[in-house]
Protein backbone atom coordinates (compact mmCIF):
# COMPACT_ATOMS: atom_id res chain seq x y z
CA UNK A 1 0.00 0.00 0.00
CA UNK A 2 2.82 2.38 0.91
CA UNK A 3 4.61 1.53 -2.31
CA UNK A 4 1.45 2.47 -4.25
CA UNK A 5 1.20 5.83 -2.51
CA UNK A 6 4.89 6.54 -3.15
CA UNK A 7 4.51 5.61 -6.78
CA UNK A 8 1.46 7.89 -7.13
CA UNK A 9 3.37 10.76 -5.52
CA UNK A 10 6.31 10.22 -7.81
CA UNK A 11 3.99 10.14 -10.82
CA UNK A 12 2.34 13.44 -9.79
CA UNK A 13 5.77 14.97 -9.16
CA UNK A 14 6.91 13.94 -12.60
CA UNK A 15 3.86 15.56 -14.26
CA UNK A 16 3.43 18.72 -12.10
CA UNK A 17 6.34 21.17 -12.05
CA UNK A 18 8.12 21.62 -8.71
CA UNK A 19 7.36 25.36 -8.55
CA UNK A 20 3.65 24.57 -8.23
CA UNK A 21 4.26 22.91 -4.84
CA UNK A 22 6.35 25.90 -3.77
CA UNK A 23 3.54 28.35 -4.54
CA UNK A 24 0.71 26.12 -3.26
CA UNK A 25 0.71 27.49 0.36
CA UNK A 26 0.55 31.06 -0.92
CA UNK A 27 -2.34 30.23 -3.27
CA UNK A 28 -4.31 28.41 -0.57
CA UNK A 29 -3.88 31.23 1.95
CA UNK A 30 -4.92 33.89 -0.58
CA UNK A 31 -7.98 31.88 -1.67
CA UNK A 32 -9.02 31.39 1.96
CA UNK A 33 -8.54 35.09 2.71
CA UNK A 34 -10.56 36.02 -0.38
CA UNK A 35 -13.42 33.70 0.64
CA UNK A 36 -13.51 35.22 4.12
CA UNK A 37 -13.59 38.70 2.60
CA UNK A 38 -16.50 37.76 0.30
CA UNK A 39 -18.42 36.39 3.28
CA UNK A 40 -17.71 39.56 5.28
CA UNK A 41 -18.89 41.75 2.41
CA UNK A 42 -22.12 39.75 2.20
CA UNK A 43 -22.74 40.24 5.93
CA UNK A 44 -22.10 43.98 5.63
CA UNK A 45 -24.40 44.19 2.61
CA UNK A 46 -27.27 42.58 4.53
CA UNK A 47 -26.73 44.92 7.49
CA UNK A 48 -26.62 47.93 5.18
CA UNK A 49 -29.93 46.91 3.57
CA UNK A 50 -31.49 46.95 7.04
CA UNK A 51 -30.27 50.52 7.63
CA UNK A 52 -27.49 49.68 10.11
CA UNK A 53 -24.52 52.03 10.39
CA UNK A 54 -21.62 49.73 9.40
CA UNK A 55 -19.24 52.26 7.88
CA UNK A 56 -16.84 52.09 10.83
CA UNK A 57 -16.71 48.27 10.80
CA UNK A 58 -16.46 48.09 7.01
CA UNK A 59 -13.52 50.49 6.84
CA UNK A 60 -11.77 48.71 9.70
CA UNK A 61 -12.29 45.32 8.05
CA UNK A 62 -10.80 46.53 4.78
CA UNK A 63 -7.71 47.79 6.55
CA UNK A 64 -7.39 44.57 8.54
CA UNK A 65 -7.70 42.37 5.45
CA UNK A 66 -5.08 44.39 3.59
CA UNK A 67 -2.60 44.14 6.45
CA UNK A 68 -3.33 40.42 6.86
CA UNK A 69 -2.87 39.85 3.12
CA UNK A 70 0.51 41.61 3.16
CA UNK A 71 1.82 39.68 6.16
CA UNK A 72 0.53 36.30 4.91
CA UNK A 73 1.95 36.96 1.45
CA UNK A 74 5.42 37.59 2.88
CA UNK A 75 5.12 34.51 5.08
CA UNK A 76 4.04 32.10 2.30
CA UNK A 77 5.72 33.33 -0.88
CA UNK A 78 8.66 31.01 -1.66
CA UNK A 79 11.83 33.02 -1.02
CA UNK A 80 15.06 32.92 0.88
CA UNK A 81 14.69 33.03 4.66
CA UNK A 82 17.02 36.00 4.97
CA UNK A 83 15.00 37.98 2.42
CA UNK A 84 11.76 37.12 4.24
CA UNK A 85 13.21 38.42 7.47
CA UNK A 86 14.29 41.65 5.78
CA UNK A 87 10.78 42.16 4.37
CA UNK A 88 9.22 41.65 7.81
CA UNK A 89 11.70 44.16 9.23
CA UNK A 90 10.72 46.63 6.50
CA UNK A 91 7.01 46.21 7.27
CA UNK A 92 7.70 46.73 10.97
CA UNK A 93 9.77 49.81 10.22
CA UNK A 94 7.00 51.29 8.05
CA UNK A 95 4.40 50.57 10.72
CA UNK A 96 6.59 52.22 13.36
CA UNK A 97 7.12 55.26 11.12
CA UNK A 98 3.36 55.53 10.51
CA UNK A 99 2.64 55.41 14.23
CA UNK A 100 5.39 57.95 14.92
CA UNK A 101 3.88 60.35 12.39
CA UNK A 102 0.29 59.65 13.42
CA UNK A 103 -0.25 63.05 15.03
CA UNK A 104 -0.58 64.76 11.62
CA UNK A 105 -1.56 61.94 9.25
CA UNK A 106 -4.47 59.68 8.49
CA UNK A 107 -3.06 57.22 11.01
CA UNK A 108 -3.68 59.87 13.66
CA UNK A 109 -7.41 59.96 12.89
CA UNK A 110 -7.45 56.16 12.74
CA UNK A 111 -5.86 55.79 16.18
CA UNK A 112 -8.05 58.59 17.56
CA UNK A 113 -11.10 56.74 16.25
CA UNK A 114 -10.13 53.61 18.15
CA UNK A 115 -9.50 55.73 21.25
CA UNK A 116 -12.95 57.35 21.02
CA UNK A 117 -14.52 53.91 20.60
CA UNK A 118 -12.62 52.65 23.64
CA UNK A 119 -13.53 55.62 25.84
CA UNK A 120 -17.10 55.57 24.44
CA UNK A 121 -18.00 58.95 25.93
CA UNK A 122 -20.74 59.51 23.36
CA UNK A 123 -22.86 57.56 20.90
CA UNK A 124 -25.17 58.24 17.97
CA UNK A 125 -28.00 60.57 18.99
CA UNK A 126 -26.15 62.24 21.89
CA UNK A 127 -25.89 66.01 22.08
CA UNK A 128 -22.30 67.21 21.83
CA UNK A 129 -20.92 70.75 22.02
CA UNK A 130 -17.66 71.25 20.14
CA UNK A 131 -16.04 74.65 19.57
CA UNK A 132 -19.12 76.37 21.01
CA UNK A 133 -21.45 74.72 18.50
CA UNK A 134 -24.17 72.38 19.69
CA UNK A 135 -25.27 69.39 17.64
CA UNK A 136 -26.22 65.73 17.77
CA UNK A 137 -23.99 62.87 16.73
CA UNK A 138 -25.45 61.30 13.59
CA UNK A 139 -22.58 58.97 12.69
CA UNK A 140 -19.26 57.71 14.06
CA UNK A 141 -16.81 56.75 11.31
CA UNK A 142 -13.35 55.27 11.23
CA UNK A 143 -11.69 58.65 10.58
CA UNK A 144 -14.36 61.20 11.55
CA UNK A 145 -17.51 61.93 13.54
CA UNK A 146 -20.54 63.43 11.81
CA UNK A 147 -22.54 65.98 13.82
CA UNK A 148 -25.92 67.44 12.85
CA UNK A 149 -26.00 71.02 14.14
CA UNK A 150 -28.89 73.29 15.14
CA UNK A 151 -29.49 74.33 11.52
CA UNK A 152 -29.78 70.64 10.48
CA UNK A 153 -26.46 70.79 8.61
CA UNK A 154 -24.08 67.83 8.76
CA UNK A 155 -20.67 68.83 10.14
CA UNK A 156 -17.74 66.42 9.73
CA UNK A 157 -15.19 66.57 12.55
CA UNK A 158 -11.93 64.54 12.29
CA UNK A 159 -11.41 62.15 15.18
CA UNK A 160 -8.02 63.71 15.91
CA UNK A 161 -9.63 67.06 16.75
CA UNK A 162 -12.01 65.45 19.24
CA UNK A 163 -9.03 63.82 20.97
CA UNK A 164 -6.94 66.99 21.05
CA UNK A 165 -9.65 69.51 22.01
CA UNK A 166 -12.27 69.40 24.78
CA UNK A 167 -15.91 68.76 23.98
CA UNK A 168 -19.06 68.62 26.09
CA UNK A 169 -21.47 65.69 25.96
CA UNK A 170 -25.04 65.98 27.21
CA UNK A 171 -25.90 62.91 29.24
CA UNK A 172 -28.77 60.83 27.91
CA UNK A 173 -30.13 60.52 31.47
CA UNK A 174 -30.82 64.27 31.58
CA UNK A 175 -29.17 67.67 31.77
CA UNK A 176 -29.52 71.16 33.20
CA UNK A 177 -31.24 73.73 30.96
CA UNK A 178 -30.28 77.36 31.66
CA UNK A 179 -31.06 80.82 30.33
CA UNK A 180 -29.62 84.23 31.30
CA UNK A 181 -31.45 87.52 31.58
CA UNK A 182 -30.32 91.04 32.60
CA UNK A 183 -32.60 93.05 34.88
CA UNK A 184 -32.35 96.47 36.50
CA UNK A 185 -31.06 97.32 39.95
CA UNK A 186 -34.38 98.95 40.80
CA UNK A 187 -36.17 95.59 41.09
CA UNK A 188 -35.99 93.54 44.29
CA UNK A 189 -34.07 90.32 43.68
CA UNK A 190 -36.66 88.32 45.66
CA UNK A 191 -39.42 89.31 43.25
CA UNK A 192 -37.16 88.33 40.35
CA UNK A 193 -36.32 84.95 41.84
CA UNK A 194 -39.99 84.25 42.48
CA UNK A 195 -40.91 85.05 38.87
CA UNK A 196 -38.04 83.02 37.43
CA UNK A 197 -38.83 79.99 39.59
CA UNK A 198 -42.43 80.16 38.34
CA UNK A 199 -41.10 80.28 34.76
CA UNK A 200 -38.93 77.22 35.37
CA UNK A 201 -41.94 75.31 36.68
CA UNK A 202 -44.09 76.31 33.69
CA UNK A 203 -41.30 75.20 31.36
CA UNK A 204 -41.76 71.67 32.84
CA UNK A 205 -38.28 71.56 34.35
CA UNK A 206 -37.53 69.99 37.71
CA UNK A 207 -35.39 71.12 40.66
CA UNK A 208 -35.29 74.74 39.48
CA UNK A 209 -32.88 77.29 40.94
CA UNK A 210 -31.82 80.89 40.23
CA UNK A 211 -28.29 82.32 40.32
CA UNK A 212 -26.95 85.88 40.24
CA UNK A 213 -24.19 85.67 37.64
CA UNK A 214 -22.94 89.24 37.37
CA UNK A 215 -23.37 92.71 38.83
CA UNK A 216 -22.83 94.82 35.72
CA UNK A 217 -22.60 98.56 35.15
CA UNK A 218 -26.19 98.83 33.92
CA UNK A 219 -27.93 95.65 35.04
CA UNK A 220 -27.81 92.46 37.08
CA UNK A 221 -27.46 89.16 35.21
CA UNK A 222 -29.61 86.30 36.52
CA UNK A 223 -29.54 82.67 35.38
CA UNK A 224 -32.61 80.44 35.62
CA UNK A 225 -31.87 76.70 35.54
CA UNK A 226 -33.82 73.47 35.83
CA UNK A 227 -33.34 69.75 35.30
CA UNK A 228 -34.52 68.21 32.02
CA UNK A 229 -35.09 64.45 32.15
CA UNK A 230 -35.51 63.99 28.39
CA UNK A 231 -32.20 65.18 26.92
CA UNK A 232 -33.50 64.72 23.37
CA UNK A 233 -35.72 67.80 23.82
CA UNK A 234 -32.83 70.12 24.74
CA UNK A 235 -33.35 72.72 21.98
CA UNK A 236 -37.10 72.99 22.50
CA UNK A 237 -36.69 73.14 26.28
CA UNK A 238 -34.22 76.02 26.04
CA UNK A 239 -36.60 77.99 23.86
CA UNK A 240 -39.56 77.13 26.08
CA UNK A 241 -37.69 78.25 29.20
CA UNK A 242 -36.90 81.65 27.66
CA UNK A 243 -40.52 82.06 26.58
CA UNK A 244 -41.79 81.30 30.07
CA UNK A 245 -39.23 83.72 31.53
CA UNK A 246 -40.56 86.49 29.28
CA UNK A 247 -44.15 85.75 30.28
CA UNK A 248 -43.34 85.51 34.00
CA UNK A 249 -41.27 88.71 34.14
CA UNK A 250 -43.70 90.75 32.07
CA UNK A 251 -46.60 89.36 34.08
CA UNK A 252 -44.89 90.49 37.28
CA UNK A 253 -44.31 93.98 35.84
CA UNK A 254 -40.52 93.52 35.73
CA UNK A 255 -38.72 95.35 32.93
CA UNK A 256 -36.02 93.47 31.03
CA UNK A 257 -32.91 95.58 30.30
CA UNK A 258 -30.72 93.06 28.56
CA UNK A 259 -27.89 93.90 28.19
CA UNK A 260 -28.55 97.65 28.49
CA UNK A 261 -30.93 100.21 27.04
CA UNK A 262 -29.94 101.85 23.76
CA UNK A 263 -33.36 103.33 23.02
CA UNK A 264 -33.41 107.02 22.06
CA UNK A 265 -37.02 107.71 23.03
CA UNK A 266 -38.61 110.13 25.44
CA UNK A 267 -40.26 108.37 28.37
CA UNK A 268 -42.70 110.09 30.68
CA UNK A 269 -42.03 109.73 34.35
CA UNK A 270 -41.53 106.16 35.47
CA UNK A 271 -42.71 104.61 32.23
CA UNK A 272 -41.63 101.02 31.62
CA UNK A 273 -41.00 99.11 28.43
CA UNK A 274 -43.42 96.21 28.88
CA UNK A 275 -45.67 94.86 26.13
CA UNK A 276 -49.34 95.52 26.75
CA UNK A 277 -51.33 92.46 27.77
CA UNK A 278 -53.46 91.18 24.93
CA UNK A 279 -57.20 91.00 25.60
CA UNK A 280 -57.58 88.22 23.05
CA UNK A 281 -55.66 85.45 24.70
CA UNK A 282 -55.44 82.30 22.72
CA UNK A 283 -53.82 79.10 23.77
CA UNK A 284 -50.28 78.65 22.47
CA UNK A 285 -49.65 75.82 20.09
CA UNK A 286 -47.66 73.06 21.74
CA UNK A 287 -44.55 72.54 19.63
CA UNK A 288 -42.69 70.71 22.38
CA UNK A 289 -40.08 68.54 20.68
CA UNK A 290 -40.91 69.65 17.13
CA UNK A 291 -37.57 71.46 16.68
CA UNK A 292 -35.56 68.31 17.38
CA UNK A 293 -37.58 66.30 14.86
CA UNK A 294 -36.75 68.80 12.11
CA UNK A 295 -33.17 69.75 13.01
CA UNK A 296 -31.79 66.39 14.06
CA UNK A 297 -33.72 63.92 11.92
CA UNK A 298 -30.69 61.81 10.99
CA UNK A 299 -29.31 61.82 14.53
CA UNK A 300 -32.74 60.92 15.93
CA UNK A 301 -32.94 57.92 13.59
CA UNK A 302 -29.43 56.71 14.48
CA UNK A 303 -30.18 57.10 18.18
CA UNK A 304 -33.46 55.15 17.86
CA UNK A 305 -31.70 52.25 16.11
CA UNK A 306 -29.01 51.98 18.82
CA UNK A 307 -31.53 52.21 21.67
CA UNK A 308 -33.74 49.50 20.17
CA UNK A 309 -30.72 47.25 19.59
CA UNK A 310 -29.70 47.66 23.24
CA UNK A 311 -33.23 46.87 24.45
CA UNK A 312 -33.43 43.76 22.28
CA UNK A 313 -30.01 42.59 23.50
CA UNK A 314 -31.06 43.00 27.15
CA UNK A 315 -34.33 41.13 26.60
CA UNK A 316 -32.48 38.24 24.94
CA UNK A 317 -30.10 38.07 27.89
CA UNK A 318 -33.05 37.95 30.29
CA UNK A 319 -34.73 35.28 28.18
CA UNK A 320 -31.61 33.08 28.26
CA UNK A 321 -31.16 33.38 32.02
CA UNK A 322 -32.57 30.87 34.43
CA UNK A 323 -34.34 32.22 37.56
CA UNK A 324 -32.49 31.72 40.83
CA UNK A 325 -33.89 29.62 43.61
CA UNK A 326 -36.78 31.28 45.37
CA UNK A 327 -37.49 33.71 42.53
CA UNK A 328 -40.76 33.49 40.55
CA UNK A 329 -40.46 31.95 37.05
CA UNK A 330 -40.03 34.27 34.10
CA UNK A 331 -43.03 35.16 31.97
CA UNK A 332 -41.31 34.08 28.77
CA UNK A 333 -44.39 34.60 26.61
CA UNK A 334 -44.61 38.28 27.64
CA UNK A 335 -40.89 38.73 27.03
CA UNK A 336 -41.16 37.15 23.59
CA UNK A 337 -44.13 39.38 22.75
CA UNK A 338 -42.21 42.48 23.78
CA UNK A 339 -39.16 41.22 21.87
CA UNK A 340 -41.23 40.79 18.71
CA UNK A 341 -42.67 44.30 19.06
CA UNK A 342 -39.20 45.80 19.53
CA UNK A 343 -37.91 43.85 16.53
CA UNK A 344 -40.66 45.34 14.36
CA UNK A 345 -39.80 48.82 15.64
CA UNK A 346 -36.13 48.17 14.89
CA UNK A 347 -36.93 47.15 11.32
CA UNK A 348 -38.95 50.35 10.86
CA UNK A 349 -36.15 52.45 12.33
CA UNK A 350 -33.59 50.79 10.05
CA UNK A 351 -35.80 51.45 7.04
CA UNK A 352 -36.02 55.09 8.07
CA UNK A 353 -32.23 55.23 8.50
CA UNK A 354 -31.85 53.70 5.06
CA UNK A 355 -34.18 56.35 3.62
CA UNK A 356 -32.20 59.12 5.34
CA UNK A 357 -28.95 57.75 3.88
CA UNK A 358 -30.48 57.55 0.40
CA UNK A 359 -31.71 61.13 0.78
CA UNK A 360 -28.20 62.31 1.70
CA UNK A 361 -26.70 60.47 -1.28
CA UNK A 362 -29.26 62.03 -3.63
CA UNK A 363 -28.50 65.49 -2.29
CA UNK A 364 -24.76 64.92 -2.71
CA UNK A 365 -25.24 63.74 -6.30
CA UNK A 366 -27.44 66.74 -7.16
CA UNK A 367 -24.86 69.11 -5.60
CA UNK A 368 -22.06 67.54 -7.68
CA UNK A 369 -24.08 68.11 -10.85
Amino acid sequence: MEDTVDQAAQSIGAVVPEWVFDWLPFALVMVLLFCVWLFTRKVFSVQKEHGADIRYREQGSRLLFRLAGLVLAIATIPMDGELRGQLFSLVGLLASAAIALSSTTVMGNLMAGFMLRTVNSFRAGDYIEFRRELGRVSQRGLLHVEIQNETSELVTVPNLLLVQEPYNVVRASGTVVSADVSLGYDVDRRDIEKALLAAIEKAELEEGFVQIRELGDFSVTYRASGWLNEAGLLVSSRSRLRAMMLDALHGAGIEIVSPNFMNQRQLKGEGKIIPAASMRYRREEDNHGRAEEVLFSKAETASAVEKLEDQIKKLKEVLNQEPAEGEPPLDRDAIKTELAALTRQLEEAREQAKAEAAKDRAQDESAER
